[in-house]
């Protein structure tokens, strides 16, 4: 098998897992009818250990080939599932079935991550893919959550994702040494400082995640707009790993960036306007990885951590700083992605990805 089909297959798989985990989660999660007080709760701590851990979960991957995240997490995120609804869980018993949800949410992520990217041959695509899966999975799973559906028939697709681990097992197997080692990840200049660089892509992912969550949109008012503003997300994730490698992770990142910049700026009431920036936006996922993999190719499963645990720390700065003030919001627009935008300039190598 070629390292390109066994990267595709790869990243196929696991778009279709990451996509069944987020449906599995919330649901479960939009099942939950409670004052808003508890939801913010709930909602805090599935975030904190679904993202945050993924950082000891990926590191502990890349010191012992024999932890298997994907093999683990289908158990727990089953149980977590059926305690919850099975037993109508309250008390204690609700809390642990929170745990172990977010736990086996955390540890098929790091599964994907080291599977795609190990298998990639220094390419960005099929990491991008697979994490976009999420965006579909996490607007499909609150659809599902609002209508009538047995929770049976998502425990049912959520044991389906075992056999699909399992298959995503065998493709690691006869993987390219140099692929393996991620030798082909060479998208920071020569020298740079690797904490720099885990810290500029920290601050990027961050300042994405609190731009997803934090800037208003007053057209987003119906499940349906809903469903094409997480459409979009998903679509943009995965456009920037193809762009990234058809026209380099430089100029890439200047398009998302900068071109998003107008669009956020004037899509509050325009649902195209906006949708065109988040697109845009959304894209430096494939940049960030990038970054952090080329300064951490030893541990891919640490580096894409450093990006979950951003991805949480944004998200809980905009669940308190939040402003509806339009001139606020336009200087938090302009300032964060200038400085962005001057973090990539340094760090990313102006041609295109050389691999070896």
């Amino acid at each position: 098998m070629t390292v390109k089909t066994r990267a595709t297959k790869a990243a196929i798989l696991y778009f279709v897992l990451h996509m069944i985990n987020e449906v599995v989660c919330y649901f479960m999660l939009y099942r939950i009818f409670k004052d808003p007080v508890f939801i913010t709760m709930v909602a805090l701590l599935y975030n904190c250990i679904a993202f945050v851990p993924q950082f000891f979960w990926g590191a502990l991957r890349d010191l012992f080939e024999r932890f298997r995240p994907g093999i683990v997490s289908v158990p727990l995120l089953l149980s977590g599932f059926l305690i919850f609804f099975i037993f109508k869980a309250e008390g204690a018993l609700f809390w642990t079935s929170l745990v172990l949800l977010s736990t086996g949410n955390a540890m098929i992520h790091v599964a994907g991550a080291e599977l795609t990217i190990r298998t990639s041959g220094g390419t960005l695509t099929p990491v991008a893919v697979f994490v976009s899966g999420g965006s579909f999975g996490v607007i499909l799973g609150q659809v599902l959550a609002a209508t009538k559906m047995s929770f049976w028939w998502i425990a049912l697709l959520c044991a389906a994702m075992f056999p699909l681990v399992m298959a995503g097992e065998m493709l690691k197997k006869d993987n390219p040494k140099e692929s393996d080692e991620c030798k082909g990840f060479n998208y920071v200049i020569k020298g740079r400082n690797v904490v720099i660089v885990a810290l500029a892509a920290f601050f990027i992912v961050a300042v994405r995640s609190y731009i997803g969550y934090g800037i208003p949109m007053e057209w987003k008012t119906t499940m349906v707009q809903s469903v094409i503003l997480y459409c979009f997300m998903g679509v943009g994730k995965a456009l920037g790993g193809i762009m990234s490698d058809k026209i380099g992770i430089r100029k890439t990142a200047f398009i998302c960036i900068i071109g998003a910049l107008p669009f956020l700026i004037l899509g509050n009431k325009m649902m195209i306007i906006s949708l065109i920036g988040i697109t845009f936006f959304s894209m430096t996922t494939a940049v960030t990885l990038g970054m952090v993999i080329s300064v951490m190719k030893m541990a891919p499963g640490a580096a894409f951590g450093v990006t979950t645990i951003a991805l949480f720390a944004g998200a809980t700065i905009s669940w308190f700083v939040k402003s509806n003030s339009l001139i606020v919001n336009v200087l938090i627009l302009v300032i964060t992605s200038a400085v962005c935008f001057l973090l990539a300039l340094y760090i990313l190598k102006p041609e295109k990805r050389e691999v070896g």
